[in-house]
């Protein structure tokens, strides 16, 4: 059989661009898919962080409209939004200065603040209040903690956008506290690191981190719910033996550790009928992490399973005025008339383990060996 090659030749010169349009279409496909989402939604880098929220009035010192104001008072008979723009560098609210400008908006009746800033000047005062103020030796450990700040803010990028903003600067998201966190160290560690965050499968992990792991790292459903992803399981850490939360304990009588719970438990959503005695708790544990995945709590009636993510709430009040227990890594023991709580570990212990970090920058470890211990799997990139 033979072929018929014939045909016009506009036929095939509309064919042969047809074809070339074709594959470079599917190629900017292709390459999309390699790109982090976030080079979409982080415009000109930059974050927004709900800084003061829910007020009725705040102080500000800035620029507006070209005008310079020193404690100038906005109040709910304000327009909204309102906004205001740095003055030598700094915008001030309620005393505090930041980089950046200022948005305030009306939310539910209420005035919140958010600051606009650059997620690398936004990290100068994030890193110091998350890890703390480290030395020149240790700045490793500061780079680290930087990555994965800057991760953090890059995964939540439009997280409360229904309300104006990505982040709230607390423990919510990351403590932020402007400019008068910042440091020498953790600033060099910020601009040595700039633009280098971790990802999987191209998009920016869920960095988590915490103070103290206690010897272990947990797993992700050892603290919340959903699936996994796969580098936040639980490793072994033999790093963090120096911190004041490696191992702790706490002793209360039998009365005032039942009634305790059954008043926590009515808080978080757990209520236990007054009328039903609790006779024993039971723990169930993630044998390779250690930490606590249920709770049962038996009355003479019946049994109550509190989930692993709520345990460091239902026992809220033993050892932490924060309000939260230290952590789930712990073990309940009955002695006599008193109940003994044993416990490692500060925080949640997902990811990266700050006391561990400290340490592995005491002995050499870079802040790229810190972040490929913690977060096994993810890649280390720079944002362009």
């Amino acid at each position: 059989m033979r072929y018929n090659h014939t045909g016009s030749d506009a036929v095939q010169h509309i064919t042969k661009h047809a074809a070339a349009f074709l594959i470079l279409v599917l190629t900017a496909l292709l390459l999309s898919k390699c790109m982090p989402y976030t080079r979409r939604i982080m415009k000109h880098n930059l974050v927004r962080i709900a800084v003061v929220c829910g007020v009725d009035g705040v102080t500000i010192s800035g620029i507006q409209r070209g005008k310079l104001y020193n404690d100038y008072r906005v109040n709910l008979n304000h327009t909204f939004p309102v906004f205001f723009g740095p003055h030598g560098g700094t915008v001030t609210v309620n005393g505090v200065q930041y980089r950046g400008s200022i948005e305030m908006r009306k939310i539910g009746g209420r005035i919140w603040v958010i600051n606009v800033v650059h997620v690398e000047d936004y990290l100068k005062g994030v890193v110091p209040c998350e890890i703390g103020g480290l030395s020149e030796n240790l700045i490793e450990a500061a780079k680290a903690q930087a990555v994965a700040a800057r991760t953090y803010a890059y995964a939540h990028i439009n997280q409360y956008d229904h309300l104006g903003f990505d982040l709230y600067a607390t423990v919510q998201d990351q403590v932020y506290n402007g400019i008068s966190a910042e440091r020498d160290v953790t600033n060099r560690a910020i601009q040595k690191t700039a633009g280098e965050i971790m990802t999987y499968r191209n998009q920016p992990i869920e960095a988590k981190y915490h103070s103290t792991c206690g010897g272990r790292t947990a797993d992700f459903n050892d603290a919340w719910q959903g699936k996994a992803p796969p580098y936040l399981r639980s490793i072994r850490c033999t790093y963090c033996e120096k911190s004041p939360h490696y191992t702790w304990n706490s002793e209360l009588s039998k009365t005032e550790f039942y009634q305790n719970l059954r008043n926590r438990l009515r808080t978080i959503g757990h209520a236990i009928p007054e009328s039903e005695r609790i006779k024993r708790i039971r723990l169930k544990t993630n044998k390779r992490s250690k930490r606590v995945r249920e709770m049962i709590v038996e009355t003479e009636n019946h049994h109550y399973t509190i989930p692993g993510y709520h345990i460091r709430k239902a026992l809220a009040y033993i050892g932490n005025p924060a309000g939260l227990l230290k952590s789930n890594y712990i073990t309940i023991k009955s002695k006599g008339s008193m109940v003994i709580v044993e416990g490692r570990g500060f925080g949640h212990g997902v990811g990266m383990c700050q006391f561990g970090a400290i340490e592995q920058a005491r002995h050499g470890k870079t802040y790229r060996d810190i972040l490929r211990y913690y977060y096994r799997g993810a890649r280390l990139r720079k944002m362009r």
